[in-house]
């Protein structure tokens, strides 16, 4: 959906709409990604045509400026060191048509935001796992990029009686549309999750699948790991077998994907700092990640955790199974409902990793 009209439209013919108010651009304290991460003042830097851009917000300006041939306010709002200055130097560019520039605004911020977030994993997993989610910028200052409204607005509950175009909200949702289609091989599929009982037969399955890849990869496999709930003696788990594999570099496709395809793997998902594959009966996924980078670490220390400490692994596996109960778009966003306490969990786990010395050298079963 790109506009209000075609919002109000659908609900008037009985469409149930869910909605993810973002507003404000300050990451959270404990460096979880939420969405703040949407805003155009996000702080992520990104590049495009070998220009490096800060923010969304100066990505914006800089091709408004462009759009009108003012190549000195364009430079001036690459050197900006806020999002604000960019922003007040967007509304100085000399020779400025509204029209023009309302026919291209929205074209724009879609290819800053597509930039900023298919160079970011973090961010660019969030904004995945919205789903069919409907995106909506609750600013109540802004009524054109948002929706003149405050989350907590009554009004904001239904396009019918939003004050703004919510723009911004519509371009990260063809962003979002975009970045599946890059990321998600094969597009969104809808889930059926269940949560069974810890079986043995997990760790035998792995072992077998270890020489199935090591057969297949050779030298090119650093390490092969048990990762995931399976991988955890007495948790439940979705009946999936998760292993992560460490490449010299992960962004190296052809040095790895032609020979797990050729041994029977499927690829599902291509994100920045990771790729998985997946057998054909959807029963094994396969994570590669690059050796010695914060992805394999995360994994291998989350399992470590969860295996040492009864309380988190009990409180984990409670949510799973809540979760289970829910019907989800895509399984990205019952991972990404997850992910709070997660990073929870991971806080703790990198803290006693400190203590205690923890290391990533072993193999994990």
């Amino acid at each position: 959906m790109r506009s209000v009209e075609e919002l109000v439209r659908a609900e008037a013919a009985g469409q149930r709409l869910k909605y993810v108010y973002f507003w404000g651009h300050e990451p959270r304290r404990d460096g979880r990604i939420g969405g703040s991460c949407l805003s155009q003042w996000w702080p992520a830097e990104f590049t495009v045509d070998g220009l490096t851009f800060p923010t969304a917000e100066h990505f914006m300006m800089h091709r408004k400026a462009l759009l009108f041939g003012d190549e000195e306010t364009a430079a001036r709002i690459l050197r900006a060191r806020h999002p604000n200055e960019a922003k007040t130097l967007g509304r100085e560019v000399r020779g400025y048509d509204e029209e023009v520039w309302a026919a291209n605004r929205f074209d724009i911020v879609v290819a800053g935001n597509l930039a900023k977030f298919g160079q970011h994993a973090l961010p660019g997993r969030f904004l995945i796992g919205t789903g069919d989610r409907v995106l909506v910028e609750a600013s109540p200052l802004d009524r054109i990029w948002g929706i003149g409204l405050t989350a907590d607005d009554g009004r904001a509950t239904s396009p019918t009686t939003w004050q703004g175009a919510n723009l911004l909200g519509f371009a990260l949702m063809a962003v979002r549309e975009e970045l599946v289609g890059t990321n998600l091989i094969g597009g969104w599929e809808k889930p059926r999750i269940t949560i069974v009982e810890y079986d043995a037969a997990w760790p035998v399955r792995f072992r077998e699948e270890r020489s199935r890849i090591r057969k297949a990869l050779g030298a090119k496999a650093l390490r092969v790991d048990h990762v995931g709930s399976t991988a955890v003696p007495g948790l439940a788990a979705k009946a999936i077998v998760d292993i992560q594999v460490s490449v010299d570099d992960v962004e190296d496709d052809a040095g790895y994907l032609p020979q797990l395809e050729a041994a029977g793997y499927h690829l599902r998902v291509r994100q920045p700092d990771h790729r998985m594959v997946r057998t054909e009966q959807l029963d094994v996924h396969v994570h590669l990640c690059t050796a010695g980078g914060r992805w394999e670490r995360d994994h291998l220390l989350f399992g470590d955790w969860l295996r040492a400490t009864p309380a988190d692994r009990h409180a984990y596996e409670k949510l799973k199974r809540e979760l289970a109960t829910r019907e989800w778009f895509d399984m990205n966003q019952y991972a990404e409902a997850k992910g709070d306490l997660i990073d929870e969990i991971l806080g703790r786990a990198r803290e006693w990793a400190d203590r205690t010395g923890w290391t990533v050298d072993r193999p994990r079963e």
